[in-house]
């Protein structure tokens, strides 16, 4: 089974369920999808994760465990049948936000994008956009834009082997 993660304009594809952030030879796992939206199941499964953040002030750490808040007393939860949102009290915007894609949704994608998606088949396409921490990380992703710090990734297409990593260097790390 393989599943297409995209962040801004770059689509990184994998076996493995999770997505982690390296600085050097540390890597610290910060989303996992536990169950991906089926439609055609009854009565239907939902899209279901874990997340280990901190917002951008780093003052509050985020922790959801099977879409449940397990820390940070002020976050808030939106979550759909294909949706999971986490917002910080007082913010329109979410912190995280992960959503997996219909197959009629993938025609407005960007052409890349799409091409890796025809010819290798991903399972699931899920995006993955907000505004967060990871282990002291600045990590934005908003349309088609991504910046891990203060670097700029876009157009990339990645295949990951034991899930995929971001890092904030302009060399991809392979764990």
């Amino acid at each position: 089974m393989k599943h297409a993660f995209i962040f801004g304009t770059s689509i990184y594809l994998s076996e493995q369920n999770t997505i982690s952030y390296a600085d050097g030879d540390t890597r610290f796992e910060f989303l996992r999808v536990l169950s991906f939206y089926h439609h055609h199941d009854s009565p239907g499964k939902t899209l279901v994760i874990d997340a280990n953040i901190n917002t951008i002030d780093d003052q509050h750490s985020v922790k959801i465990a099977a879409n449940n808040i397990e820390e940070g007393s002020d976050i808030r939860l939106d979550i759909t049948e294909n949706r999971v949102k986490i917002y910080h009290a007082g913010h329109a915007q979410p912190i995280l936000d992960v959503y997996q894609l219909a197959e009629h949704e993938y025609h407005g994608l960007s052409s890349h994008i799409l091409n890796e998606i025809h010819s290798q088949h991903p399972d699931h396409v899920i995006t993955v956009k907000g505004n967060f921490k990871v282990a002291g990380a600045h990590i934005e992703v908003e349309g088609e834009k991504m910046f891990i710090d203060t670097d700029a990734i876009a157009n990339g297409v990645y295949n990951e082997h034991n899930g995929i990593t971001l890092s904030s260097s302009t060399e991809k790390v392979h764990q």
